[in-house]
């Protein structure tokens, strides 16, 4: 039904009937749907960052952010960027904000509960040992994450030099959380089907470009 529609033209659909008092769950459902993936690649960013998280969190953490942008994020949507005054921020690129403060909160609130209680001041300086071995393991994926970063980002500069307009496609789609071919073509002006190949290509080279690095960690 919504599928001609825009994000933008979709969202103007959602807030015309609203302002108007008919019912907007139709739209955007149809909205939201559209940016369940991203949404769900936001939290697993965040699920990594805090070591904990599973499927069912995301998709609970997935309809509390829905259920938030319908109540106050309607009402607060402005259309620019906060993090660039001047700029103008798109619908999903807000949703996604949303959806990342309600998995950074969900998980900072585990972390706090978890946290036990110090009733003694002498025993709160001492770190128990299994405490000693957790701040040990989580400093060692910080190394390998740190590490793994590194080693993408060099994969992502080789593949700037060597296949431009593949590096082109997969900024926009994966750095800038542009996930929809149609927006990545409309802003590269190719098609939506070489929108497809470019983002398939660049993912190809990126992990031939990520396996000859490593080898060349492993030989030195």
């Amino acid at each position: 039904m919504f599928d001609d529609l825009t994000d933008d033209e979709l969202f103007a659909e959602v807030l015309q009937r609203r302002a108007t008092g008919d019912a907007v769950g139709a739209p955007l459902g149809a909205l939201c749907e559209r940016w369940a993936r991203p949404a769900r690649y936001v939290i697993s960013k965040i699920q990594a960052s805090y070591g904990r998280g599973s499927p069912a969190d995301a998709d609970e953490l997935y309809q509390d952010a829905v259920g938030k942008f319908l109540d106050r994020g309607l009402d607060q949507f402005r259309g620019v960027s906060e993090q660039m005054p001047g700029r103008s921020a798109s619908p999903k690129t807000f949703f996604l904000r949303i959806v990342k403060h309600v998995a950074i909160d969900f998980y900072r609130r585990q972390r706090e509960d978890l946290a036990p209680p110090a009733s003694d001041p002498d025993e709160a300086m001492e770190e128990p040992p299994s405490e000693v071995a957790r701040a040990v393991e989580q400093s060692r994926r910080r190394e390998e994450r740190t590490e793994a970063q590194e080693l993408y980002w060099r994969a992502f500069e080789r593949l700037q030099r060597e296949h431009p307009k593949e590096a082109g496609a997969w900024d926009l789609y994966h750095h800038q959380d542009v996930e929809d071919h149609e927006e990545c073509a409309r802003r590269l002006n190719i098609s939506v089907v070489n929108s497809y190949k470019r983002v398939s290509r660049a993912q190809a080279y990126l992990r031939l470009y990520l396996l000859d690095l490593q080898q060349e960690g492993g030989h030195e």
